[in-house]
């Protein structure tokens, strides 16, 4: 992977406003699912905390 992909998405991401700066990029030039995988685990963890009372953790509180 080329470097320039990672500092060009940093630079994306801090150009924005705060607020709607987002969790997780994928940075994926071989697209090898790897966001996929991450969505799934997403899922499954808002579902594990949501079960346990603790979905809020999820949440950035200001």
């Amino acid at each position: 992977m080329s470097a320039s992909l990672v500092s060009d998405e940093i630079a994306r991401i801090i150009a924005l406003p705060a607020g709607e700066r987002p969790f997780r990029v994928h940075i994926d030039p071989a697209d090898d699912g790897s966001e996929e995988v991450s969505e799934v685990a997403d899922r499954i963890r808002l579902e594990f905390l949501t079960r346990i009372d603790l979905a809020d953790l999820l949440t950035v509180q200001r």
